[in-house]
Formats: C-alpha cells, structure tokens, sequence
C-alpha cells in the first residue's frame, strides 16, 4: 500500500509558532532552541522556508531535509534572537532585520532517498552550541520533543510534544512541488505529535536534548501520526567521505569597531552642549558595551524622499526601518540606533544584536517616547538626554 505524507515545508509565506511545555519539555526546549534555524531557499515560483538544526559547531553544519533546500545550493538562516531565555517568536521581527540576522550557507550534501541534507553556514553567533546525537534508537512509548517553524502558526520556534508509536524501516511517496512525486526510503521513527507544513528538517529530541530524528511529514489521512528520518541515517550522513574531506576554515574575522560613534545631527535638531554630553555619555556606554548610533537628519535619502512624501505612515515607517538597519549595518552597530528625519518629519528606534536579550521587552517604545516628549515639548536636548537616560539606567548589571 502506497503511504503519502504531507512534507512540512511551507511556500512563500505564512508563518510559525511557539508554545511552551512545562517541566521536562520546558529544559529541552529552552536548552535546544538556540541551535534551532528557521531555513529559507529560494524556488522559481517564490520561497520555500523550513527548520534545521546546528548539529556540528567545528564545521558550522545545520542539518535538515532535502525537500526544504532542494537543489538550490544557497540557503539562509536565521537562529532565534533570544530574550529572558525564550526566543522572539514574530517573524517580522527577522524579515525586518534579515540584513543582519540571516546567516548565508551553502548546500554540501544531500541525499534525496533518506530526504537529508546539510548547509555549512559562513559564520555563527556566538556562544551557539550544537545539539548532540543520541547514540541509540529511541524506544516506543517514551517521551518526544520537536522544535519547528509551522506554516499556519503566527510564530517562529514553537514546541511539540509526542511520544514514539513506533521505530522502522519504510518507504514512502511525496510531493514535494507540484507534478513532482519523489519516493523516500529511510528508518523512520513514528510519533503521535501534531507537526506541520513548515516544521520539516527540525530535530526531534529525547528528555536529554539528544537528536534522535529529523521532521519529516504527517500522514493526511491519519490524525496525530508523523514521521522522522530515524538519527541512524543522520549519522550514515555524517560519515560520508564528502563531510570527512570537509576543511575546517575558521570565518573570515570581521573588523569591530573599537569606539563609540558620535551624534550625527544633520539636521541641527540639538544644541552644542547637549551634543558633546551625549558623545561622553554614549563612550561610557561603549565602554560598558553597550552601543548606540544616534542621527538626524534634515530630509530622507534621495533616492526615498519622493517615496517617503507619498507614503501612508505604514509605508513610511516602514521605509524608515530599511534606512535605520541600512545605516546600522554600515557602521557595524550591534545596540541601539536613534535614527530621526526632519522632512518628512519621521523617527525610528531599534535594539538589535545581543542588547535586545538584556534590556525590557518594548525598550525601544520608551526610547521612543522620551525622545518625541522633548520634540513635541521643543526641547529636543531634554529628549536626548531622557532617552540616553534611560538606556545607561537599564544597562544590565556589571556593565
């Protein structure tokens, strides 16, 4: 009898979600999330988005299925921005900022009969650590926990928990694009958790956190049946000649900068005194670590100022979110970045890197609001210094 599986891969858009277990599901999921990856590749007819896992730290190798990636040698990845522990789950939050946060990679390997496949990534962040391979098979009966991007959730990261059905050989058919059917051979491990479309190539672990599968579909017409690629096939890829050859090159070294930007005030918003405050101020701060871009500026960039005078406010904020990550990817700004236009009159405020795990959820709203008070109340220097305030008074403990 033929077995068809839906592939949890999802097209072009829609996008994933998070929900929490308690206890022992709670320490696997927190414990795993941060090598978990929200994969994109790219297809003729739009963009295709998955789950991984970082599997070899050394040799910078996420794992996932073939079916995400397909032939397309490109991949990018996205790892969960974390905050108090528990990852920023919106998706517009990386598409917003994918100029910093994806990640290029490159597909090394597959192999389309076990629906496997590993992208070395240029670089990692850091402090990122692999998730381990379980050195057996899993039993029935005991405990699951899957980590994925489903397609139908509003949220990126979610958990699944399940249990194992069973553990075997088999042999399947999918589509994995329209009028394609490609036939899958593999050992599979069955659960009766609830994946989908978006979750494939994302792990299946045990209680210790160990690999012991990879997401590969549900069947349509079961309830609560879905199946991993079993960890046995993962390590048959990892053994292969072409992942021994592979060179461990360590990432080109990026140049950091090595002290805190001034404000860039263009357009003549601040006085003097309140400006050379500001750059002692955002030294210190520096010095703690913590790194804050602060400009203005009397009209958009040329290329944008017809389009930013026609746009309705969404539109413009969200042009004026391109040009902050656009200036803050220039000067290399991993922190806070004050970003403030004259005409058409316009602001925005972005934390990024590794400030936004370390200070209050919605800090850039307060940042926000302190800097507008004093525009509005005409004294744009109070504003200023409200906001870089608030910014030293928050900085976590021991910078």
């Amino acid at each position: 009898m033929r077995t068809v599986l839906w592939l949890p891969l999802l097209i072009a858009a829609v996008l994933p979600a998070t929900a929490f277990a308690d206890g022992e599901g709670a320490k696997v999921y927190k414990g795993a999330v941060p090598s978990v990856v929200w994969i994109h590749s790219t297809r003729d007819k739009g963009l295709a988005t998955g789950s991984g896992t970082l599997i070899d730290k050394e040799r910078r190798l996420v794992l996932t299925n073939y079916h995400v990636v397909q032939e397309n040698p490109n991949a990018k990845v996205f790892f969960a921005v974390l905050r108090d522990g528990q990852p920023v789950s919106e998706k517009e939050y990386y598409i917003d900022r994918a100029r910093r946060l994806a990640i290029p990679g490159k597909v090394i390997l597959f192999n389309k009969k076990t629906d496997l496949a590993l992208i070395q990534l240029d670089s990692l962040p850091e402090k990122i650590e692999a998730v381990p391979l379980a050195s057996g098979t899993p039993e029935n009966g005991s405990n699951t926990h899957a980590i994925g991007n489903a397609g139908k959730s509003g949220a990126l990261f979610g958990y699944i928990k399940g249990t194992v059905r069973s553990v075997y050989q088999k042999e399947w058919k999918a589509e994995i694009a329209p009028k394609r059917v490609i036939t899958f051979e593999a050992k599979v491990v069955e659960t009766d958790s609830p994946t989908n479309p978006g979750d494939s190539g994302g792990p299946l672990l045990n209680d210790k956190g160990q690999l012991i599968g990879v997401t590969e579909g549900g069947a349509l017409n079961a309830q609560l049946i879905s199946t991993f690629v079993e960890v046995s096939e993962v390590k048959k890829l990892l053994e292969s000649k072409a992942v021994r050859d592979l060179k461990v090159e360590k990432p080109a070294v990026k140049e950091v900068r090595d002290k805190a930007l001034s404000v860039k005030d263009e357009a003549k918003i601040f006085g003097a005194d309140a400006i050379q405050e500001a750059d002692v101020a955002l030294a210190e701060l520096f010095k703690a670590k913590v790194d804050v871009m602060i400009e203005t500026y009397a009209t958009g960039p040329k290329d944008k100022q017809e389009a930013l005078k026609n746009a309705t406010p969404e539109k413009r904020t969200s042009l004026f979110r391109e040009w902050t990550h656009f200036r803050m990817d220039k000067l290399d700004v991993s922190g806070f970045a004050i970003l403030i236009c004259k005409d058409p009159k316009s602001m925005y405020v972005d934390i990024s890197g590794d400030m936004i795990k370390q200070y209050p959820k919605d800090f850039e709203l307060k940042i926000r609001d302190a800097v507008i008070k004093g525009l509005k109340d005409g004294k744009p220097d109070e504003g200023l210094r409200a906001a870089i305030k608030l910014i030293a008074e928050n900085k976590p403990k021991g910078k």
